[in-house]
């Protein structure tokens, strides 16, 4: 099975945004449960993530894709819209979900049960509907080259 170096490009892309996703949630998780931003603690935590991304890109693009893009022709194009359609509808999804559930939050709140929603919960959230929103463009352009 050939696989293009746009396709190498796609896949390391997606790789690296996965693991360095999954990474940052959990970290951030572990901090303080999304209830609250620590200062220090967080911000040791974004600079660890953004060294891994940088250093995991470095290495995986300089093992497996050596090779230099060719131009864009109108497949990749097609496909470059497609992933960007289906990521843009994943994030307009994903933050509907949000505002829905701020919005069932303020009705449980005229009642008296409330469920809060902080600040950093609300951004955190934000920030893995962007995330999700980026994997699903680079699977999706996957998928259709695959396909294709």
């Amino acid at each position: 099975m050939h696989t293009s170096t746009r396709e190498k490009h796609i896949l390391i892309e997606l790789l690296v945004s996965v693991l360095v996703s999954a990474y940052y949630f959990y970290g951030s998780y572990q901090l303080s449960g999304w209830t609250q931003i620590i200062g220090s603690e967080m911000a040791a935590l974004i600079s660890k993530v953004i060294i891994i991304a940088i250093v995991a890109s470095i290495v995986l693009y300089a093992i497996f894709s050596r090779a230099t893009l060719e131009d864009k022709d109108e497949r990749d194009l097609a496909i470059n819209g497609k992933a960007h359609a289906f990521a843009y509808y994943s994030l307009v999804g994903l933050c509907s979900c949000l505002v829905g559930l701020v919005m069932f939050n303020e009705g449980l709140g005229l009642m008296g049960n409330n469920i809060q929603i902080s600040g950093p919960l609300a951004m955190h959230f934000i920030l893995m509907a962007l995330m999700v929103s980026g994997i699903v463009k680079s699977a999706v352009e996957l998928l259709y080259y695959r396909l294709s």
